[in-house]
Order: C-alpha cells, then sequence, then structure tokens
C-alpha cells in the first residue's frame, strides 16, 4: 500500500512538473514572439530627424543657428532645422544663415512657414490634415497650432511618438511632440489641447518619404 501510494505521488509530482514546464515553454515562445521586440526601425531620414531632437530639444544648437526667442521664439527655427536633419536643403525662401544673423520668415516665423509649406506642399512632399486624423500622422511629422483659435498661427513643433492605444474601449491614436520655447522631448498632445489651451486649433502637416528638396534652387 505504501509502495502504491508514493508512486501515485510521484506520478502527480511529474504531471504537475510537465504542466508547469509548458506553461514557461508557451511563455518563452510568446515572448520570442514580439512581447519583448523592438520596435519597427524608423526609414533613415525619419531616424536623422529624431536623433538631432533628442540631441537639441534642451541643448540649442547656437553656433549653428543660433536662438530665436529675443525675436519671438526659436520652436520654427528648431522644426526647420530637424527637416535639415532629415535631408531638406535651404533655399532663397527658407534658410537660416551665419547662426541666424540672416533668416527667412519660412524658416523661423511660424505663420510664414506654414503659408510657405501650404505654397509648396506639392514640391516637399507635404499632406495637411486637421488635428482628429491622427491615424495618418508618422513620427516626424509637423504640428501647428493657433492656441487662441484666432486665425493667427503661435507654435510648432515636430511629432516624436505615436502610440496606438485604446482609451474606453475605443481605438485612440497619442502623440508625443518635441519642440522648443517649452523645450520638450515628449509633450503630449492631448494634455495641450485638452489641459493647457482648450480652445486651441491647429493642423498637421505629413512629410512623405523620400525627403523632398524645396522646388527653388539652394542659396
Amino acid at each position: 500500500m505504501i509502495t502504491q501510494s508514493r508512486t501515485g505521488m510521484s506520478k502527480r509530482r511529474r504531471g504537475i512538473r510537465w504542466r508547469w514546464a509548458c506553461v514557461f515553454a508557451m511563455f518563452a515562445v510568446l515572448t520570442l514572439a514580439g512581447c519583448t521586440a523592438s520596435p519597427p526601425a524608423l526609414p533613415a531620414p525619419i531616424q536623422k530627424q529624431l536623433d538631432y531632437a533628442k540631441a537639441h530639444w534642451d541643448h540649442y544648437n547656437t553656433k549653428v543657428y543660433g536662438d530665436l526667442n529675443p525675436v519671438g521664439g526659436d520652436c520654427a527655427n528648431f522644426v526647420s532645422q530637424t527637416l535639415i536633419a532629415r535631408g531638406w536643403k535651404m533655399n532663397d525662401q527658407w534658410y537660416n544663415h551665419d547662426a541666424a544673423d540672416d533668416w527667412s520668415p519660412a524658416w523661423g516665423y511660424v505663420p510664414s512657414m506654414d503659408d510657405y509649406f501650404r505654397a509648396d506642399a506639392k514640391s516637399l512632399g507635404l499632406t495637411e490634415y486637421p488635428l482628429n486624423k491622427r491615424s495618418k500622422i508618422a513620427v516626424g511629422d509637423i504640428v501647428m497650432f493657433d492656441w487662441e483659435n484666432n486665425g493667427v498661427l503661435d507654435h510648432v513643433e515636430i511629432v516624436s511618438k505615436v502610440i496606438d492605444t485604446t482609451v474606453n474601449g475605443n481605438k485612440h491614436v497619442e502623440i508625443k511632440m518635441a519642440g522648443h520655447n517649452r523645450d520638450s522631448m515628449y509633450r503630449d498632445l492631448d494634455y495641450v489641447l485638452t489641459k493647457l489651451y482648450p480652445h486651441a486649433s491647429g493642423h498637421f502637416w505629413h512629410v512623405a518619404l523620400p525627403p523632398t528638396a524645396s522646388p527653388t534652387p539652394s542659396k
């Protein structure tokens, strides 16, 4: 009787160990299948743009591009710099020379930048989307803001992260932004629009790949 009991206990123990081994094996397979997988690599131009933003969102590249805060703000200056890192070229409409001793409104002044984008959208590879079309937006795209919703644009940043998530059972796209003036690398779009500037309006500019040069010759 004792021998039979011990044999039965041994079999049960082996069965338990086998079941746990199966559980761990399944966990390992799921982990290798994607739970710890790195996010997809960004296209090279966008990665260069993002790397530049990471390097200079809180460490201004004044030696090359100066600082436009003393004349109204550096947000457009910073966004233009990231586009240079992405592969864009300066031209006689969009430029910053000699560390901001000589710069164009399209480079460093938000309303003029937006006008330039709209006038040359096709040749620049740009597509405009409203702020509620987040599914169309990618890292490296541009966000324009009119804080008072008065028809005059006040601020611009680039998209630094796009996160597909679910809120209250509904699909939602979180947008993080990098920019100057309120220097940040991952500023949350929802927080900006609901907490800081609830009356704000604005739009996105989606930047196509490959990066496109401006239609006018480099200066």
